[in-house]
């Protein structure tokens, strides 16, 4: 397994789907600012909830990331290759140029492909193209107080001051910092005008996946494979995959399925992403996460609990490249990083 595409994250960032935050949903209830769920949630039944509890609160943990029209900001803790990670950053309103444009969608997938938004005349600095073709501010980054995880195995408070407000911790985790079933919560105090939030999360296994290369072709089906928890937990299973990650990204799909242990992606939605092109070093990227989410004045916030890994992609014809030492005899390493003739 070798992932060497450094611009990749920045590309799914860029798309508005990264590797949080999703449309998609199991359930489809509303977190509210205490860490209690609404009633859409408490019809739901036991099926699919745990009751989480810290100083005498607890609700039920469902999986409501945020919409990706609404979000505003995530807070995440990753299980990631060596170390665990706590970090995130918030924002006073939705950027609409983060936010893809659904191509098509088959099952619990979609093809994401960039928005367009044109602004005549361009927009200031300072400024950004909004989706009614006017110049809006630019979203800034802010605080929303204090914030504290209880349920790592070490404890972590939080600050973010100016100008990039980014929650991180500082020092070192015991890592892996959760054991899987811990409950885990993320409260915020508030500051000025935002009230105090908390939110939660479920410790999870960490995320084995197949060893091949996952093979792309049009017209033949493609099945991702990873090894399934020994338990019946909370999480779901994010998966992306991106095949044109240098000179461009025309598109790529979005899933979210249950941690089964198995995915075959639509082929309808393979075949589309194809035919939009390709470049070196394509990937999938597959992330084991629970996710809450509290809709405040600013938008929706989540908490995302998650363990990640990525896997390359083998598309017949392509041999990436870094350099000319990559390729074969007669061929060069392209811009794209592919190798060519004509390169």
């Amino acid at each position: 397994m070798s992932i060497r595409s450094p611009l990749l994250m920045g590309i799914l960032l860029s798309l508005g789907v990264g590797c949080s935050g999703s449309e998609n949903s199991a359930q489809s209830s509303t977190p509210v600012a205490d860490g209690g769920i609404s009633d859409a949630a408490d019809s739901a039944g036991e099926d699919g909830a745990i009751a989480p509890t810290d100083g005498g609160h607890s609700a039920p943990l469902m999986y409501t990331p945020c919409h990706t029209e609404s979000r505003v900001g995530s807070l995440e803790i990753t299980l990631d290759d060596g170390f665990t990670s706590v970090q995130g950053q918030i924002y006073n309103r939705v950027n609409p140029g983060h936010v893809p444009r659904v191509a098509e969608s088959e099952g619990p997938c979609r093809l994401l492909r960039p928005k367009t938004l044109l602004c005549e005349p361009r927009c200031e600095v300072g400024t950004t193209c909004g989706n009614e073709g006017e110049c809006e501010i630019q979203p800034a980054a802010l605080s929303v107080g204090t914030i504290t995880i209880h349920g790592l195995t070490d404890p972590v408070e939080m600050t973010a001051g100016p100008p990039v407000y980014y929650y991180s911790h500082r020092g070192q985790l015991t890592h892996p910092a959760f054991q899987p079933g811990t409950q885990i919560s993320m409260h915020a105090s508030g500051v000025d005008d935002l009230d105090e939030f908390t939110l939660w999360g479920e410790g999870l296994a960490p995320l084995e996946i197949q060893e091949d290369p996952l093979p792309l072709e049009v017209g033949v089906p493609s099945t991702l494979r990873w090894t399934a928890p020994s338990d019946e937990g909370e999480a779901m299973m994010h998966l992306v995959l991106s095949i044109a990650n240098h000179g461009g990204t025309p598109g790529q799909i979005e899933c979210e399925v249950p941690d089964t242990g198995e995915f075959t992606f639509p082929l309808s939605l393979t075949d589309a992403l194809l035919t939009l092109g390709y470049s070196g070093f394509p990937a999938v990227w597959l992330t084991r996460r629970t996710a809450t989410s509290v809709e405040n004045q600013l938008g929706c916030i989540q908490f995302i609990v998650q363990s990640k890994a990525g896997l390359d992609i083998a598309i017949p014809g392509l041999t990436s490249c870094s350099d000319d030492t990559d390729c074969p005899d007669g061929q060069g390493c392209g811009p794209d990083l592919t190798c060519g003739e004509n390169n």
